[in-house]
């Protein structure tokens, strides 16, 4: 009888050990929801975390920035990336459902109209996009990457102010369909983010930049008459007119595996927002004016 109290005490314990055993920030497992803009800076950031935590099983899924959001509500992953925080409404759903969420801007992007290549020098006023976007000008037509896409949003939301899209816009499954439909279409104009064709170390980027032109645009500021490029340090200063930001939202209550990426990207993740020509965050910046020699 005793050695059987003593056999359903240990039962006991095990079971209890295995369900607190967890994830650590460097080994275990984890499901997480990633904006697609995002591709490919995001998947060179897994590929250097996992080469250094070779015990770090992270499955990424890439998709629309409202379906990375349901999926951290509904509790499918517990970390995402996406262009925003959650709302106070999804906020305090998720209070709701016992999640308590934190979030922080890792990295600054853009987003980046383009042409086909038969547009050479393509430029674009914020007023003259706004018109295309609405329909009071229909000599273009406008592909987003996706219907739930977070340049969907931002293009509702910052540019158009809440207006409704123009009828000729229509959305594709994701960046690459934009881009191969672009180059494609003499009259067509792709919404994308910047690390789709910012990056000249990609050879797959690189493969892009040779069938489609990136558009400059000119800013509703009586101050700057240019047209401005999404370069790293126009976006950065925000004189790009079409920035934006790139968070992490998590609900890991502990030094998770989801923490641990987290903590690569905000420190030496920062170098690979860099080098994909994002403005990190999280890290000091200098920028320097140059001269040119004439």
């Amino acid at each position: 009888m005793r050695f059987l109290g003593l056999f359903l005490l240990s039962t006991v314990m095990y079971s209890c050990s295995e369900v607190v055993i967890k994830d650590t920030q460097t080994a275990g497992s984890i499901k997480i929801s990633i904006d697609e803009s995002y591709r490919p800076v995001m998947e060179e950031q897994l590929k250097i975390f996992r080469s250094r935590y070779p015990e770090a099983k992270i499955e990424a899924e890439f998709k629309g920035e409202n379906e990375c959001i349901k999926d951290f509500l509904e509790d499918t992953t517990r970390v995402i990336f996406v262009t925003r925080e959650l709302t106070e409404e999804e906020n305090n759903y998720a209070l709701n459902k016992g999640i308590v969420s934190k979030s922080l801007a890792m990295a600054r992007d853009a987003v980046v109209f383009i042409t086909s290549k038969n547009q050479l020098d393509p430029k674009f006023s914020i007023s003259q996009l706004r018109d295309i976007l609405t329909g009071a000008d229909s000599s273009y037509q406008v592909v987003f990457d996706n219907k739930n896409s977070s340049t969907v949003r931002y293009i509702t939301d910052s540019l158009i102010k809440g207006k409704k899209l123009s009828n000729n816009i229509f959305a594709t499954n994701n960046s690459v369909e934009v881009i191969n439909y672009v180059s494609k279409n003499e009259k067509a104009i792709g919404v994308i983010g910047v690390s789709w064709i910012a990056d000249h170390k990609d050879s797959t980027v690189e493969q892009f930049l040779n069938i489609v032109n990136v558009a400059g645009i000119q800013p509703d500021n009586d101050s700057i008459k240019s047209f401005v490029m999404p370069y790293q340090a126009y976006i950065g200063l925000r004189e790009y007119p079409c920035t934006r930001n790139l968070y992490f939202i998590t609900k890991e209550t502990w030094q998770g595996l989801g923490t641990g990426l987290v903590n690569y990207l905000c420190k030496d993740g920062q170098l690979v927002f860099k080098q994909a020509k994002m403005f990190p965050l999280r890290v000091n910046v200098l920028l320097r004016e140059s001269k040119v020699n004439e």
